[in-house]
């Protein structure tokens, strides 16, 4: 099926069999006093999957806030990104730009410092200072200044010149390119400092209104404990001590988990439920402050709790199923502090995942239940999930086994060959890159042979090889994806697909825990819905896959804006759909 559906044929597909309609039931209060502007909200939840969306979306409480959004908005189950590098900044850039990599610039989370050949930022800028509260500026900050194209938030911007623009997250990724190059702000939490941050890029200094909740100590006083244990115990498959599972912070595998006093506080902080409560909060305080609604608003805003969770202790655990109920229930609170606010319609939602994540591999490799999609009689699966074993690969170890192939490979070269490892690239030195003829293709066939000797790995492709210009986004083929994830001149050398289900280890607690960044549906499907009273339909499900790009457009379409991806013309826009 194409990735891109057409508006012709999705109307049509509404109409008929392949869309739902669920009985639409308001939940939500109103005021009597509308906002003089609409207030518009974005939502991305980090590592939110299409699968976790279809099987456990159903299973939460109609109280909560994805049912309301449900019952009163748009629900596409599989929208598909047209890339392969499957990971936090490709999926933000494209959702607010409407672009792949290979045209936004944004290939990857981090990059390697051609100097300390360490992992940075991609968003990292020389240029700029890191601003927070109660300090000078200071440090290396982040900016848009690797972007090549538009945000929506750009467009919003040049179209309304007094707008409100506010975007935060956890990570800079989450939040620069929701907020695009002039936010009236743009957060992130730091955590070397443990409080929210901007940059010298964005504003000279730290928002007063931010300021009461910029170190987010209280939301993690209490321990984190399971809101609705029998909800979990019901529904998860695995036992609280799962194999696989890490400590994160220092912190023991199993419930309750004393957020503020772990070992390393900070690290178990950004991988619980709390993180997203304290993004969540900022916003809300944002628009009081700002007084939103008295003039063009947007507040964006990227919940990467969710994603932490599962790198650490992978989606089938205890703590993957909590974070989905305790996300839910805060949902439902923050969307009824917007119908208290603004009236239930004065503000519209569009919420998305900017990518997909895949089964632990002591689950895998070791639970059958809790993969019931590799039964015999389940047929097909909608996502490629898989069903062999999985195992990671440890990019840091795999980096120097490189170098030392390298160095035998290329006899008499004294300068590093190989750089590192960042999935899903090996990046050369510039002395690798330098080599011509007989050494170059001695290097690279040897580096190849190696990395296939690694069971993890499917295929090794040369990115030199790849086509000048793309294939259509129609096309889905690995080769395809993969080239539309490529920005020559600065993404890597040597592109490593691994095998569905395996996966390069993130690093938040090495070895363990699990990943994403593979172009196989379960990590390159998320949801979408969007629930815009009088401009988006009501209780309606699109099961056809549709483009990423219909975020942008939608989003756009409920800002007023041009969208900034003018040359997807035939992309979906649910505010069309009536």
């Amino acid at each position: 099926m194409r990735a891109a559906v057409s508006l012709a044929c999705l109307a049509a597909a509404l109409a008929a069999t392949a869309c739902d309609r669920p009985t639409s039931t308001s939940t939500s209060t109103s005021t009597p006093t509308a906002p003089a502007y609409p207030v518009v909200v974005a939502l991305v939840i980090d590592q939110e999957a299409a699968w976790i969306a279809a099987e456990r979306w159903p299973l939460l409480p109609a109280d909560g806030g994805l049912a309301r959004l449900l019952r009163e908005g748009t629900y596409v189950r599989d929208l598909r990104y047209a890339h392969s590098a499957t990971d936090t900044a490709p999926g933000h850039s494209a959702l607010y730009t409407g672009a792949p990599p290979r045209t936004s610039g944004i290939w990857g989370n981090e990059v390697l410092d051609p100097v300390a050949h360490t992992k940075v930022s991609i968003l990292r800028d020389d240029e700029t200072k890191l601003v927070w509260t109660g300090a000078p500026p200071a440090w290396v900050g982040s900016s848009t200044k690797v972007l090549q194209v538009d945000t929506v938030a750009d467009r919003f911007r040049a179209a309304h010149p007094d707008a409100f623009i506010v975007s935060i997250s956890i990570k800079d990724r989450g939040a620069i390119f929701a907020g695009g190059r002039k936010p009236t702000a743009s957060l992130w939490w730091d955590k070397e400092l443990d409080q929210f941050v901007t940059s010298t890029a964005f504003a000279p200094s730290f928002p007063a209104w931010a300021d009461a909740q910029a170190v987010p100590g209280a939301v993690r006083a209490k321990p984190w404990t399971l809101l609705d244990a029998d909800w979990v115990k019901a529904h998860a498959a695995t036992p609280d001590d799962q194999l696989g599972e890490g400590e994160l912070g220092g912190m023991p595998i199993t419930f309750p988990h004393d957020v503020a006093h772990a070992p390393s506080p900070t690290s178990a902080f950004r991988g619980s439920p709390f993180a997203d409560d304290a993004v969540l909060g900022l916003g809300l305080a944002a628009l009081d402050a700002e007084h939103a609604g008295e003039r063009p608003t947007l507040l964006a805003l990227s919940l990467s709790g969710n994603d932490y969770v599962g790198h650490a202790y992978g989606p089938d655990s205890w703590e993957a199923w909590d974070e989905l109920r305790r996300l839910d229930a805060s949902l439902g609170r923050f969307f009824a502090a917007l119908d208290t606010r603004y009236g239930s319609s004065g503000w519209s939602a569009v919420l998305s995942g900017d990518h997909g994540v895949t089964t632990m591999p002591e689950v895998a490799n070791g639970i059958p239940a809790a993969r019931p999609w590799c039964r015999p009689d389940a047929g097909p699966d909608p996502w490629g999930r898989a069903c062999g074993n999985a195992g990671r690969l440890m990019p840091d170890e795999l980096g120097a086994e490189l170098r030392a192939v390298a160095a035998k490979a290329v006899p008499g070269e004294h300068a590093a060959l190989v750089m590192g490892v960042i999935d899903p690239y090996v990046y050369f030195t510039p002395e690798g890159r330098a080599l011509a003829g007989a050494p170059a293709a001695a290097l690279r066939k040897a580096l190849t042979a190696a990395i296939l000797a690694h069971p993890e790995v499917a295929r090794v492709i040369d990115t030199r090889a790849l086509p000048a210009s793309c294939p259509p986004e129609s096309d889905e083929s690995i080769d395809a994806l993969v080239c539309r994830a490529f920005v020559p001149g600065r993404s890597g050398d040597l592109y490593v697909l691994t095998r569905p289900g395996s996966f390069f280890d993130p690093d938040v607690v090495p070895g363990k825990g699990t990943s994403h960044g593979t172009p196989y549906l379960f990590d390159r499907a998320v949801p979408l819905v969007a629930r815009a009273p009088g401009k988006v339909p009501a209780g309606r499900v699109v099961r056809e896959p549709m483009s990423f790009r219909a975020f942008a457009r939608t989003l756009s379409s409920l800002l007023g804006v041009e969208p900034p991806d003018p040359e997807a013309a035939n992309a979906s826009d649910l505010t069309r759909l009536h």
